[in-house]
């Protein structure tokens, strides 16, 4: 007995003796960490790494197409401009000669935008692009370097057969909204090689800081319709080739997703476009880049460069693309009223309301919905 007590004590010295090691090392341990730390962070230095240098290119953006003019073809430099800020006067260009020639050899020249100088309008009335007919866009440099696109083929484009909306809730992560999946139904026509890029806008209310159905009962701060219209715009790369579909319906294709922020009407418009080869491939390249997740798995990004070079010197290309479509478009007045009000607004609990009045709060606004729907 006595001897199992004096096991059990010795047992207990032991484990005490390795705690109080094992705390002796760990506590070594994290004064030597923090030693290293210390060490490390005060040889720190900032190291500056040169900026690449590139020179300024142009950029060109703009098509003509087989609906009434103005056309607008947009001119610039690349070069470094944050959003906020405004364009950078160096990177407009002013004072350049721009012609669009058809091949028929008939040649307008475009006025350059007094208020938005990096805009030249096609403002001639009697300049309608054609299906079947090849356009050629020409800059003439205020320095006198002069650049040509290639030919570009109007080519015609089957006509939208419907446009629907699809009511989609959503699962509430990231603040994001409900929407309208906007879908289109067309048929491709049997020859191969047709090619098709989308746009669309839409028209969506925004309730103020209360909604239109509970306004508040007194106060001078009062917005008088208690909601406004702000237009969305989808991405300008959403393209198809028919090399898989040809001759075939293209039927319930989404083009779009109109955010829903408030019960009501949306109005909605699709273009539908007809594309070359080359723009189509132009388009999807500039998806891709627009796309990329920044992973260490992607490839670098280049330049997207498109059919515009200078006329000397064919190997040095423009930024951007001078296309030619045609436009088949259609218009849809989605009602809203499939929507349960009350329901919609205590799951949102008003978290699309925002403070303060439509002109406070969207750049782009106008307080009733647009005119000649």
């Amino acid at each position: 007995m006595k001897q199992d007590v004096f096991k059990h004590g010795e047992n207990r010295d032991r484990y005490r003796d390795k705690r109080r090691f094992i705390k002796f090392l760990c506590g070594s341990l994290h004064s030597l960490v923090y030693l290293c730390v210390i060490t490390f962070s005060a040889c720190v230095s900032e190291v500056q790494l040169p900026i690449r240098q590139v020179a300024a290119r142009l950029v060109v953006d703009g098509l003509i197409t087989d609906e009434a003019p103005p056309y607008p073809i947009k001119l610039t430099l690349s070069g470094a401009y944050s959003s906020g800020g405004g364009f950078p006067e160096e990177l407009i260009i002013n004072g350049a000669v721009v012609t669009i020639t058809d091949n028929g050899d008939r040649t307008v020249q475009l006025e350059q935008d007094p208020l938005l100088p990096s805009y030249y309008w096609v403002r001639d009335t009697t300049f309608r692009g054609q299906a079947g007919h090849r356009y050629t866009l020409k800059v003439v440099m205020p320095n006198g370097t002069v650049y040509v696109s290639s030919p570009e083929l109007l080519a015609p484009v089957a006509p939208l057969d419907r446009i629907s909306a699809e009511y989609q809730r959503s699962d509430g992560s990231f603040g994001q909204p409900d929407s309208y999946r906007i879908l289109i139904d067309t048929h491709d026509p049997a020859t191969l090689g047709d090619y098709y890029r989308w746009s669309t806008f839409s028209y969506v209310p925004r309730w103020t800081s209360f909604d239109p159905q509970h306004p508040p009962s007194s106060g001078t701060d009062v917005c008088n319709t208690c909601s406004c219209w702000v237009p969305y715009y989808s991405q300008l790369t959403n393209v198809l080739s028919d090399a898989l579909i040809n001759g075939n319906t293209i039927s319930h294709r989404q083009v779009f997703n109109s955010p829903v922020y408030a019960t009501g009407k949306q109005y909605v418009e699709v273009r539908q476009y007809s594309l070359t080869r080359s723009a189509y491939q132009y388009w999807t390249h500039f998806e891709e880049q627009r796309s990329r997740t920044g992973s260490l798995f992607d490839p670098q990004p280049a330049s997207i460069e498109g059919n515009v070079h200078q006329q000397a010197d064919t190997t040095v290309l423009a930024l951007g693309y001078f296309g030619a479509s045609s436009v088949s478009k259609q218009r849809l007045v989605v009602r809203g009223d499939t929507i349960q009000y009350d329901k919609f607004l205590n799951r949102l609990n008003k978290s699309f309301i925002p403070p303060g009045h439509c002109p406070d709060n969207f750049s782009i606004f106008q307080l009733g919905p647009p005119v000649g729907w």
